[in-house]
């Protein structure tokens, strides 16, 4: 599984995945391998844009949610619809409503939250 992770996301997502491969070994050798690439924030929607244009996207990426959108338009991205259906555990319930909605286009569901990071506007009273 190839996963593209951008900034510095990408060496959180490293050490996640060591984990995650180990707790899916399967039995015979088999089991889960995740290959993490990771890409500056600088060059990711480029990069996006270019792997759909190429038929070279990977198979899981994260990114921003403000391209959520813009990607579904593309037809660039898969609703994950069915596939948190059949994930305990995993849905709407267990997220702060707001960024959750941010990842639904048309009423189908194609981003799952990873964090959140609020940006403020703030000024200096005393100038």
């Amino acid at each position: 599984m190839r996963f593209w992770a951008f900034g510095r996301e990408g060496e959180v997502v490293a050490e996640l995945v060591r984990d995650f491969e180990r707790e899916h070994r399967g039995g015979g050798g088999g089991g889960v391998h995740v290959r993490v690439q990771q890409i500056p924030w600088s060059a990711a929607h480029e990069k996006l844009l270019t792997a759909h244009v190429g038929g070279a996207l990977p198979d899981l990426a994260q990114m921003g949610n403000t391209w959520v959108p813009e990607m579904v338009t593309l037809d660039a991205l898969a609703s994950l619809d069915s596939l948190v259906q059949i994930s305990p555990g995993m849905d709407s319930a267990g997220h702060f409503p707001g960024i959750w909605a941010t990842n639904v286009v048309d009423g189908r569901l194609y981003g799952i939250p990873w964090y959140v990071d609020t940006r403020v506007l703030f000024y200096r009273s005393d100038i």
